[in-house]
């Protein structure tokens, strides 16, 4: 069996013809989707800010600055937050 899936850019038909195939594949991504770890990271705050102003040498063009500011907690780490004690 080679190491790609059956007709992922391969240009090979996909296993299971007809309705039942792909009624089996279908179920296949949901249980994968379902089994999947989604413990990702989480943004817990975020700003964001537009600053517009004319160009001083002509104003008909605007500079814009967009900021966005986050702060991401991720899930799947135990040692966030706690310190060596020395």
């Amino acid at each position: 069996m080679p190491d790609q899936s059956a007709g992922e850019n391969t240009g090979e038909p996909l296993p299971g013809k007809g309705f039942f195939g792909w009624l089996g594949r279908q179920i296949g991504y949901v249980s994968k989707a379902v089994q999947h770890n989604h413990a990702g990271p989480r943004t817990v705050y975020r700003v964001s800010s537009v600053e517009e102003k004319p160009l001083p040498e002509d104003p008909k063009v605007r500079l814009r600055r967009t900021t966005i500011d986050e702060v991401i907690v991720n899930k799947g780490n135990d040692e966030v937050g706690t310190m060596n004690d020395e």
